[in-house]
């Protein structure tokens, strides 16, 4: 199978960690591995969508107004919208919006955007039931359009103790032993960091924080909070070794954010043995299940409740083996596989009814005139 996946142009210069960027790559690899072809569109680069047997669009809205389009480019191949639906809006006001949207060209909105991308494309592929709910009740696309394909994580086999590299982070950044975790774009107002600062801090227990953080008022604001407290760090970026150093060696990794459509550095983490502590809202449920300790991320409280249980409680390997082994970005693309034939052989039969209605309009009248 060719296939071909499109991402916003901004992410080359945006977030090194972007998850969505991530998460594509971690497919395509996937898919790469079980012996398709995957083509990474650019806008430098031309390619004629018709060689393609699916072309599939992640994030959508905005940043890729127009891309409906293809649908009518693609001829016997299959559009597939992979959206990117982080919020925690209700879903009839999200409908009311997409339908604003859809009402004149001069009225847009981020989610007539949506909706008009999802209704042109052969299947909306999601990563929760979560926001399966808002494709379903938020944009109003039929339900059999849609499936969910779970995300995945990469850790290695063999993991080792890393105490050399753990001695040489722990020199460098003054860091602490028994230390909760948080690695994400950490001034990104829905990651939620404030609050888990105000949550932990009090605790005097250590808290590493570690990410992509853009330079301006929020990160003044995380650094005066954490100044009050000594044992809370805000590291920046990190590169992959360094983290996974972290990911093996913290007590439990916080992710309190205000929504989360997978939290894939809590994935890490739980891969590597930690505890996690996560958001309630969004798909975290989907892929963390009962093995998590849930908050709600908008109460400081809770927040300070779920991590001093998960403190509280030993450490176990049934959180990891179940992300080792049912969440591989194989599996993740062994799943968009069965979306992609589905949506195939739909078209395929679609086409195979519109030909036979052609040729019954005409019928064959032997010659004569």
């Amino acid at each position: 199978m060719r296939i071909a996946f499109l991402v916003k142009a901004l992410y080359a210069v945006g977030n090194p960690a972007n998850g969505v960027a991530i998460q594509a790559q971690s497919q395509a690899k996937a898919l790469t591995n079980l012996g398709h072809e995957v083509v990474l569109l650019n806008p430098w680069e031309w390619h004629d969508v018709r060689h393609f047997d699916v072309v599939q669009f992640f994030f959508g809205g905005l940043g890729l107004a127009g891309v409906e389009g293809l649908a009518n480019r693609i001829e016997h191949g299959v559009l597939i919208f992979a959206p990117i639906l982080d919020s925690n809006e209700p879903n009839l006001l999200f409908r009311i919006a997409a339908a604003l949207g859809g009402l004149h060209s001069k009225l847009i909105s981020i989610q007539g955007e949506y909706r008009k991308q999802a209704l042109a494309s052969d299947a909306v592929v999601c990563r929760s039931t979560h926001e399966q709910a808002r494709v379903i009740k938020g944009l109003g696309i039929a339900a059999d359009r849609t499936a969910i394909v779970l995300n995945g994580v990469q850790v290695p086999e063999n993991l080792s103790n890393q105490s050399g590299r753990w001695d040489s982070l722990r020199e460098r950044w003054d860091l602490e032993d028994d230390f909760l975790l948080h690695v994400s774009q950490y001034t990104s107002h829905r990651k939620n960091v404030a609050r888990l600062i105000e949550a932990v801090g009090p605790l005097g227990h250590p808290l590493v924080v570690a990410g992509w953080a853009q330079q301006g008022a929020m990160l003044r604001r995380l650094h005066e909070l954490a100044a009050k407290y000594p044992h809370i760090r805000l590291l920046g970026y990190l590169g992959r070794e360094d983290l996974s150093t972290l990911y093996a060696r913290c007590r439990a990794f916080c992710l309190p954010s205000l929504h989360e459509g997978t939290g894939l550095a809590a994935l890490e983490a739980a891969g590597y043995g930690a505890k996690v502590v996560v958001t309630k809202n969004g798909g975290p449920p989907d892929y963390f299940r009962s093995y998590a300790f849930y908050v709600d991320p908008y109460n400081v409280s809770s927040i300070r409740k779920g991590t001093v249980r998960a403190l509280q409680m030993p450490r176990t390997e049934e959180l990891s083996h179940h992300v080792r082994t049912n969440l591989t970005w194989e599996k993740s693309a062994k799943g968009l596989l069965a979306v992609y034939e589905r949506a195939l052989a739909r078209k395929a039969a679609v086409l195979a009814g519109s030909r036979k209605r052609s040729l019954n309009a005409f019928p064959d009248d032997g010659g004569a005139r």
